[in-house]
């Protein structure tokens, strides 16, 4: 009768364990929930002379990614409101996200802004688009910078780009000569601050 008791013991831990260490793969790059709370779990082991049951609160927490950029490999962040999104692939490699002030003006023009330090660099850009009417795809001239106290400044100013712009923010990808007749080149996303 003991063995059978440690048996059931044993396995009861065992669940109570995987329960609330399978809420933990949630916090994992890429993975996904489904945004809901589940506010109790219960397990019920039995035997053929007794059962035990086991109620463990189990609380999830949706994980936000950046939203793709048609294509690009830029980096992941939290995106929401206020952040910059950034993979530059010439003439240095700096991608990541950072959380920061992104403004964003819009009437008959859309102007973005956005400055923050991404893995030791300072990224600024600046984006410009004649005629704009709402979300969809623009030609625009785009003007950025990246460098740290080590490497660069690199920029580039008035790059020629088409720019998909979205209700809360936008995407491109860019290629230009800087003043040194470096080639700067890489993608931004951003989503403007509220």
């Amino acid at each position: 009768m003991n063995r059978h008791h440690a048996s059931r013991s044993r396995m009861a831990v065992m669940l109570l364990v995987g329960m609330a260490v399978l809420p933990l793969s949630a916090c994992q790059p890429g993975a996904r929930t489904a945004g809901t709370a589940v506010s109790a779990a219960t397990t019920q082991a039995s035997s053929t002379s007794s059962s035990v049951t086991a109620t463990v609160p189990v609380t999830t927490v949706p994980v936000a990614t950046a939203p793709a950029t048609g294509g690009t490999s830029a980096g992941r962040g939290v995106g929401g409101p206020g952040s910059l999104t950034v993979s530059i692939t010439s003439p240095i490699t700096v991608a990541g996200h950072v959380d920061t002030t992104v403004s964003c003006d819009t009437g008959r023009r859309y102007v973005e802004s956005a400055s923050g330090v991404i893995h030791g660099y300072t990224v600024t850009a600046t984006v410009r688009i004649a005629a704009y009417h709402g979300a969809g795809s623009y030609p625009a001239v785009v003007t950025v910078s990246v460098g740290s106290s080590t490497d660069g400044p690199y920029a580039v100013e008035a790059i020629a780009t088409t720019a998909t712009i979205t209700s809360s923010g936008g995407s491109l990808s860019f290629t230009g000569q800087t003043s040194a007749g470096r080639t700067l080149a890489g993608s931004i996303s951003w989503s403007c601050s509220a």
